[in-house]
């Protein structure tokens, strides 16, 4: 059979981003951190005009320096930022203005070998990299053209007219991103081809907020390096919407207190950020009132604890849940006028995307339905080829399409609640049956609030389950705090199949606050980097439980 495909053209994905930024010159688009006074943050503020002008005269500087090598556009180009600085999405906008296709490489790649950076640039056929400062003793033996970045100062004023956005391919890649973690020894390249990118574009505020029809400013989420941020402004511009940069990922109560009197009013963020910021409000006047002030709250990433999830309910700071992938973008959201059911979330109109029904056995997967909101059946997601967010050939792990690797709960009509990755259902005990760490940990974390900061729950084709558990404060008596962490947990314990249960003290092990292994982006505890950072005690306990 022909792999022939006939050719769709489109506009380049920039295409209503350059028309928008004319159209609202004057607007502001950015608001940037540019200094510390007492510990506070200040911001300066980049107009939508401004914008333009700065990645037009970066896209006419560096084709003239790309194309005196030999590169033309359309090449990948390696670009490794900090994720922290403007002229990181300057240059990103400006490279694929030019048709250059910007392969983004972040601050975590500076922890892995050098040869595996190139590695990974090989695999895209990147032809140069262009580097911050910051890396300079990074890409001394990655074997390309190598540039480091320049300051927006050092950078001519643009001569002449750049050519008009060339038409493309809706296949053809105009940016790539990474994996936060890593597949076979490496983080995998997620190319978005142009159709993708459009879609986001153009559905992207839609499907997130959910206030008046009127300018918000909302704030970045992560890096500047990674698509949450790096893309958000082909979303805010085509609205007319302003963006405010976080001083950081997790933000403390002082700088998120200065970004509301900046004028944010709607807080996108990661739920082990917004869990840290909501215990912080329940005893500092400052950090409630400034949540009070916030017209929504949207989380992802993670489930929030239902605790801090019913404070902001009870309190009336309208909060919504949101699905999101870096191969798919936005596929799920809550409303605000049904917070009651939250964490359950509904598909997005704008969305081709289907819910497969797992093949797990029903009755392996139902120990623990009854705590949850009901329904009790579970879906893979899947995505069509024939859907604008299908992510690229290279991605997709189906023939006709890409699974996610996520679990939802149907909870009720046309309602489903994140249930974590696949492998979040772990198969444990002498005959490999299903055991939901999800549901274990979150009501650890419910129960144990007080005692427990964090935990994961481990044991993949072993005898039975572990929870490691990081303390809010180190107990003087250790065993005595596991006795009390099982107690609090007893009566949800009592309703699983034997093989899920945490049987005594031998399964739970006490680390030290912080020590888990987490995704640098969302703070994510990894189960399997977990079981290999504790390999030999872990391996003890196994040998025990085997003679039960």
């Amino acid at each position: 059979m022909s792999s022939y495909r006939q050719r769709k053209t489109m506009p380049h994905f920039l295409q209503h981003v350059l028309v928008a930024l004319k159209q609202y010159s004057n607007r502001p688009l950015i608001k940037l951190v540019s200094a510390y006074t007492a510990g506070k943050p200040s911001w300066r503020t980049i107009q939508y005009g401004e914008f333009l002008q700065d990645i037009e005269k970066v896209a006419g500087y560096w084709t003239q320096k790309l194309k005196a090598v030999g590169i033309e556009p359309g090449s990948v180009i390696g670009l490794w930022v900090t994720g922290e600085q403007y002229y990181d999405l300057v240059h990103l906008y400006g490279l694929a203005r030019m048709g250059y296709t910007p392969q983004m490489l972040n601050k975590g790649m500076s922890f892995i070998a050098p040869a595996v950076v190139a590695n990974i640039l090989g695999a895209t056929g990147a032809k140069a990299v262009i580097f911050d400062p910051f890396y300079t003793g990074h890409v001394v033996n990655i074997p390309l053209v190598k540039f480091e970045m320049v300051d927006l100062a050092s950078v001519p004023p643009l001569t002449g007219v750049l050519p008009d956005l060339p038409d493309t391919d809706e296949e053809d890649i105009g940016i790539i991103f990474h994996t936060s973690g890593t597949t076979s020894g490496r983080p995998k390249p997620i190319p978005e081809t142009q159709r993708w990118l459009i879609h986001h574009s153009n559905h992207g505020w839609q499907q997130r907020y959910q206030g008046k029809d009127e300018m918000v400013i909302i704030n970045n989420i992560g890096s500047f390096s990674n698509l949450g941020s790096a893309t958000a402004i082909l979303y805010i511009s085509i609205n007319g919407q302003c963006w405010l940069q976080s001083p950081r990922p997790d933000f403390n109560e002082v700088e998120f207190v200065a970004m509301v009197n900046e004028g944010l009013k709607f807080l996108f963020v990661y739920a082990p950020w917004l869990s840290k910021l909501v215990s912080i409000a329940k005893s500092n006047k400052d950090v409630f009132g400034a949540l009070k002030k916030i017209s929504q709250i949207t989380y992802t990433g993670a489930s929030l604890n239902p605790e801090d999830e019913q404070f902001l309910i009870k309190n009336g700071i309208p909060l919504t849940i949101m699905y999101a992938t870096t191969e798919t973008a936005a596929c799920f959201t809550s409303l605000v006028t049904e917070m009651q059911y939250l964490p359950s979330m509904r598909p997005l109109k704008s969305v081709n995307c289907q819910l497969i029904p797992i093949n797990a056995p029903k009755e392996e997967l139902d120990g623990v339905n009854e705590n949850r909101a009901g329904g009790g059946k579970f879906f893979d997601l899947f995505i069509p080829e024939d859907a604008a967010n299908c992510p690229h050939p290279s991605v997709r792990n189906r023939p006709n399409g890409h699974v996610t690797g996520d679990l939802f709960e149907e909870t009720g009509p046309g309602l489903y609640a994140f249930r974590g990755r696949s492998d979040d259902w772990i198969r444990t005990g002498k005959h490999l049956s299903f055991s939901d760490t999800k549901a274990i940990e979150d009501n650890v974390l419910r129960e144990a609030a007080d005692l427990v900061k964090n935990c994961v729950v481990v044991g993949h084709y072993k005898p039975g389950v572990v929870l490691l558990v990081e303390p809010v404060s180190q107990p003087d008596d250790e065993n005595q705090f596991k006795a009390d962490v099982l107690a609090r947990h007893a009566s949800f314990n009592d309703r699983l199949f034997f093989h899920e249960k945490l049987h005594s003290t031998l399964q739970v092990l006490v680390v030290a606050q912080g020590s888990l292994p987490r995704t640098v982006e969302k703070g994510n505890i990894r189960r399997k980097a977990t079981e290999e950072q504790h390999a030999k005690l872990l391996q003890d306990i196994y040998t025990e439980l085997k003679t039960w």
